[in-house]
């Protein structure tokens, strides 16, 4: 099931709210999970403020993350990877960029028993407008 994440501006009232939408891959025992993000707005470090808000701080995070989650992540770094962009065209149509998991990422699946070919193509079905 997709969920979606605003959490409260802190300070600045004026501020940007900020929307994420999130659904569960994978789980790896009760405190460690594969997770589809995908931004609707694009504030800096949005994906790692909205996991950390949620009290989940992405894995390897140096910024975001707290002491159980450093103890988990051991020496991994940032589990945090784009496997699609989708940007329209400026000519027409959607550009789609994709990217294979990254050193770091395989380091995180192979740790947590993760297998990249477990997750739908599209976690979140159909796109959102």
């Amino acid at each position: 099931d997709r969920e979606m994440i605003v959490p409260a501006e802190k300070g600045d009232p004026d501020a940007d709210p900020a929307e994420t939408e999130f659904v569960t891959i994978s789980r790896a025992g009760p405190r460690a999970a594969w997770m589809a993000l995908r931004p609707h707005t694009g504030r800096t470090h949005q994906l790692r403020a909205h996991m950390k808000a949620m009290g989940h701080p992405i894995l390897g995070d140096p910024k975001y993350g707290d002491e159980p989650s450093a103890q988990l992540s051991g020496q991994l770094k940032l589990q945090l990877h784009a496997r699609r962009l989708t940007l329209p065209h400026p000519s027409s149509g959607m550009l789609i960029l994709e990217a294979p998991l990254s050193p770091e990422m395989k380091a995180g699946f192979a740790r947590f028993g993760f297998d990249e070919h477990e997750a739908d193509p599209e976690p979140f079905g159909r796109k959102r407008r």
